[in-house]
């Protein structure tokens, strides 16, 4: 009874000693596993702020270039209303100088007629 006592004895001494190499080794994984954790939470983090700096920049990118473009659309109107008004006030002198230049060229046609009548 007393050698069944030992072994026993025995027994659970070795299954604790594997179940506490267990734990030492379960425990020292985990803290690695927590310290690359904190870094790459680290790294994460350095990287957000950097991406969040970039988002910043853009925004204001953005701000600018829209104020650039409604300025330039509002260019653009105002240059359409001047060359429209432009193109009113050429086509008004074009068709006054074509009346012009119809009326002298019937002028011209009947002073030639009347000459060659009285030469």
């Amino acid at each position: 009874l007393s050698a069944k006592v030992v072994a026993d004895g025995e027994a659970a001494a070795k299954a604790y000693h594997e179940y506490k190499e267990w734990c030492d080794e379960a425990s020292h994984n985990a803290m690695f596993a927590i310290e690359d954790a904190t870094k790459q939470k680290s790294e994460l983090e350095a990287r957000i702020s950097g991406y969040s700096s970039d988002i910043e920049v853009a925004s204001s990118k953005i701000e600018e270039l829209a104020g650039a473009i409604s300025t330039s659309e509002a260019d653009v109107k105002d240059a359409t209303l001047v060359r429209e008004k432009e193109a009113s006030d050429f086509a008004a002198s074009e068709k006054e100088l074509m009346e012009t230049v119809d009326t002298l060229t019937r002028a011209v046609g009947i002073l030639e007629k009347e000459m060659a009548k009285n030469p």
